[in-house]
Protein backbone atom coordinates (compact mmCIF):
# COMPACT_ATOMS: atom_id res chain seq x y z
CA UNK A 1 0.00 0.00 0.00
CA UNK A 2 1.51 3.87 -1.00
CA UNK A 3 1.89 6.08 1.79
CA UNK A 4 -0.55 8.19 0.50
CA UNK A 5 -2.86 5.81 0.76
CA UNK A 6 -2.12 4.38 4.01
CA UNK A 7 -2.28 7.61 5.38
CA UNK A 8 -5.01 8.87 3.88
CA UNK A 9 -6.40 5.68 5.92
CA UNK A 10 -4.82 6.34 9.43
CA UNK A 11 -6.42 9.96 9.09
CA UNK A 12 -9.75 8.90 8.70
CA UNK A 13 -9.80 6.55 11.87
CA UNK A 14 -7.77 9.04 13.82
CA UNK A 15 -10.11 11.36 13.07
CA UNK A 16 -13.33 9.07 13.57
CA UNK A 17 -11.89 7.97 16.98
CA UNK A 18 -10.60 11.51 17.89
CA UNK A 19 -14.64 11.95 17.35
CA UNK A 20 -15.79 9.70 19.19
CA UNK A 21 -13.38 10.60 22.13
CA UNK A 22 -14.84 13.93 22.01
CA UNK A 23 -18.50 13.22 22.20
CA UNK A 24 -18.89 10.47 24.63
CA UNK A 25 -15.49 10.06 26.66
CA UNK A 26 -14.28 11.82 30.00
CA UNK A 27 -11.04 13.77 29.78
CA UNK A 28 -9.12 11.33 32.04
CA UNK A 29 -8.68 8.74 29.18
CA UNK A 30 -6.23 8.94 26.54
CA UNK A 31 -7.35 10.48 23.15
CA UNK A 32 -7.16 7.00 21.00
CA UNK A 33 -6.39 9.77 17.91
CA UNK A 34 -3.34 10.44 20.19
CA UNK A 35 -2.21 7.17 20.86
CA UNK A 36 -2.65 6.00 16.70
CA UNK A 37 -0.59 9.10 15.26
CA UNK A 38 1.72 8.34 17.87
CA UNK A 39 2.15 4.07 16.88
CA UNK A 40 2.41 5.52 13.46
CA UNK A 41 5.31 8.64 14.30
CA UNK A 42 8.47 6.03 12.90
CA UNK A 43 6.33 5.64 9.24
CA UNK A 44 5.98 9.64 9.23
CA UNK A 45 6.02 11.37 5.20
CA UNK A 46 9.63 12.88 4.50
CA UNK A 47 9.37 16.39 5.65
CA UNK A 48 9.96 17.89 2.65
CA UNK A 49 12.48 20.19 0.40
CA UNK A 50 14.72 22.69 1.32
CA UNK A 51 13.89 26.15 1.18
CA UNK A 52 15.00 29.70 1.62
CA UNK A 53 16.27 30.09 5.29
CA UNK A 54 16.78 26.17 5.90
CA UNK A 55 20.10 25.38 7.90
CA UNK A 56 21.58 21.82 6.97
CA UNK A 57 24.81 19.99 8.17
CA UNK A 58 27.10 18.28 6.00
CA UNK A 59 29.48 16.10 6.28
CA UNK A 60 32.15 14.66 3.77
CA UNK A 61 34.11 11.06 5.12
CA UNK A 62 37.35 11.70 5.88
CA UNK A 63 37.48 15.95 5.06
CA UNK A 64 36.80 17.83 7.51
CA UNK A 65 37.79 20.92 5.12
CA UNK A 66 34.45 20.10 3.24
CA UNK A 67 32.18 19.57 6.22
CA UNK A 68 30.45 22.09 8.17
CA UNK A 69 26.77 24.12 8.70
CA UNK A 70 25.30 26.05 5.47
CA UNK A 71 22.33 27.38 4.81
CA UNK A 72 19.89 28.01 2.04
CA UNK A 73 20.22 31.88 0.50
CA UNK A 74 17.77 34.12 -0.55
CA UNK A 75 17.75 33.26 -4.28
CA UNK A 76 17.97 29.39 -3.21
CA UNK A 77 21.40 29.01 -3.33
CA UNK A 78 24.10 27.36 -1.24
CA UNK A 79 27.75 28.10 -2.32
CA UNK A 80 30.03 24.84 -1.45
CA UNK A 81 33.77 24.48 -2.06
CA UNK A 82 34.83 22.90 -5.36
CA UNK A 83 31.56 22.76 -6.48
CA UNK A 84 30.38 25.91 -6.49
CA UNK A 85 26.73 27.19 -5.91
CA UNK A 86 23.75 25.57 -6.66
CA UNK A 87 20.28 25.50 -6.69
CA UNK A 88 19.38 23.56 -3.25
CA UNK A 89 15.73 25.20 -3.18
CA UNK A 90 13.40 22.44 -3.57
CA UNK A 91 16.09 19.82 -2.65
CA UNK A 92 15.54 17.04 -0.45
CA UNK A 93 18.97 16.09 1.61
CA UNK A 94 19.27 13.08 -0.78
CA UNK A 95 19.23 15.12 -4.01
CA UNK A 96 21.77 17.54 -2.46
CA UNK A 97 23.78 14.58 -1.25
CA UNK A 98 23.89 13.25 -5.00
CA UNK A 99 24.52 16.46 -6.49
CA UNK A 100 27.64 17.13 -4.13
CA UNK A 101 28.47 13.61 -4.37
CA UNK A 102 28.80 13.70 -8.35
CA UNK A 103 30.50 17.11 -8.05
CA UNK A 104 33.43 16.04 -5.62
CA UNK A 105 34.14 12.88 -7.93
CA UNK A 106 34.74 15.71 -10.76
CA UNK A 107 38.56 15.82 -10.35
CA UNK A 108 38.86 16.28 -6.50
CA UNK A 109 37.55 12.98 -4.68
CA UNK A 110 37.39 9.43 -6.03
CA UNK A 111 34.88 8.05 -3.99
CA UNK A 112 33.64 10.62 -1.72
CA UNK A 113 30.96 10.20 1.06
CA UNK A 114 28.83 13.01 1.43
CA UNK A 115 25.85 13.22 4.80
CA UNK A 116 23.40 15.77 4.65
CA UNK A 117 20.97 16.15 7.62
CA UNK A 118 18.75 19.28 7.55
CA UNK A 119 18.63 21.07 11.11
CA UNK A 120 16.92 23.40 11.40
CA UNK A 121 13.83 24.55 8.99
CA UNK A 122 12.89 28.32 8.17
CA UNK A 123 10.67 27.94 5.65
CA UNK A 124 8.54 25.09 7.35
CA UNK A 125 7.06 26.37 10.95
CA UNK A 126 4.88 24.80 14.03
CA UNK A 127 2.35 27.20 15.12
CA UNK A 128 1.72 27.27 19.23
CA UNK A 129 -1.45 29.50 20.29
CA UNK A 130 -3.27 30.03 23.28
CA UNK A 131 -2.45 29.52 26.63
CA UNK A 132 1.34 29.90 26.49
CA UNK A 133 3.92 32.65 27.34
CA UNK A 134 4.92 33.46 23.83
CA UNK A 135 2.34 31.91 21.40
CA UNK A 136 3.01 32.70 17.63
CA UNK A 137 5.02 30.25 14.79
CA UNK A 138 7.93 28.63 15.10
CA UNK A 139 10.80 26.91 12.47
CA UNK A 140 10.41 23.63 12.55
CA UNK A 141 13.16 21.32 13.22
CA UNK A 142 14.00 17.43 12.47
CA UNK A 143 12.09 15.89 14.90
CA UNK A 144 11.14 18.12 17.23
CA UNK A 145 8.72 16.42 19.80
CA UNK A 146 5.42 18.10 21.96
CA UNK A 147 7.55 18.60 24.80
CA UNK A 148 10.44 20.43 23.04
CA UNK A 149 7.83 22.79 21.14
CA UNK A 150 6.60 24.41 24.45
CA UNK A 151 10.23 25.60 25.94
CA UNK A 152 9.91 27.55 22.15
CA UNK A 153 6.78 29.24 23.58
CA UNK A 154 8.33 29.89 26.90
CA UNK A 155 6.32 27.18 28.74
CA UNK A 156 2.78 27.10 29.73
CA UNK A 157 0.64 30.51 31.41
CA UNK A 158 -0.99 30.61 34.68
CA UNK A 159 -4.08 30.49 33.28
CA UNK A 160 -3.44 27.19 31.07
CA UNK A 161 -5.59 23.67 31.01
CA UNK A 162 -2.64 21.80 29.60
CA UNK A 163 -4.14 18.31 29.82
CA UNK A 164 -6.64 19.31 27.53
CA UNK A 165 -4.17 20.98 25.19
CA UNK A 166 -5.36 19.90 21.48
CA UNK A 167 -2.46 18.88 18.26
CA UNK A 168 -4.22 19.61 14.71
CA UNK A 169 -2.15 18.03 11.74
CA UNK A 170 -3.60 17.88 8.60
CA UNK A 171 -2.74 14.52 6.50
CA UNK A 172 -3.25 14.13 2.97
CA UNK A 173 -5.88 16.75 2.96
CA UNK A 174 -7.70 15.24 6.18
CA UNK A 175 -8.20 17.80 9.16
CA UNK A 176 -6.80 15.34 12.03
CA UNK A 177 -7.28 16.95 15.99
CA UNK A 178 -6.01 15.13 18.91
CA UNK A 179 -5.98 16.16 22.57
CA UNK A 180 -2.23 15.74 23.96
CA UNK A 181 -1.89 13.89 27.08
CA UNK A 182 0.44 16.24 28.67
CA UNK A 183 0.57 15.13 32.09
CA UNK A 184 1.14 11.38 31.13
CA UNK A 185 3.59 12.57 28.76
CA UNK A 186 5.48 14.91 31.58
CA UNK A 187 5.29 11.74 34.01
CA UNK A 188 6.31 9.21 31.47
CA UNK A 189 3.08 7.22 31.19
CA UNK A 190 2.80 8.19 27.91
CA UNK A 191 5.40 8.55 24.87
CA UNK A 192 6.06 12.18 23.27
CA UNK A 193 4.99 12.38 20.01
CA UNK A 194 7.57 14.02 17.60
CA UNK A 195 5.66 17.11 15.51
CA UNK A 196 5.43 17.61 11.63
CA UNK A 197 6.17 21.13 9.64
CA UNK A 198 1.93 22.53 9.96
CA UNK A 199 1.55 21.27 13.24
CA UNK A 200 -0.87 23.30 15.13
CA UNK A 201 -1.57 23.58 19.19
CA UNK A 202 -3.65 24.98 20.55
CA UNK A 203 -3.37 25.35 24.81
CA UNK A 204 -6.90 26.47 26.06
CA UNK A 205 -7.61 28.45 29.11
CA UNK A 206 -8.55 26.48 32.34
CA UNK A 207 -12.05 27.13 33.89
CA UNK A 208 -10.83 27.75 37.53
Amino acid sequence: MGNKKRWGIIALIALAAASLFMAGCGTDRVDPGYLSLVEQQHDLPPTGELGVGDQFNLRVYGESDLSGEFTVATDGTVNYPHVGRFQAAGKTCAEVEEHLTQGLKNGFLRKPSVLCTITEYQSKRIFIFGEVQSPGSFPYRTEITIIESFALAGGFSERANPNNTKLTRTIDGVEVQVRIPMQEIVEGRQRNLNLLPGDIIFVPQSAY
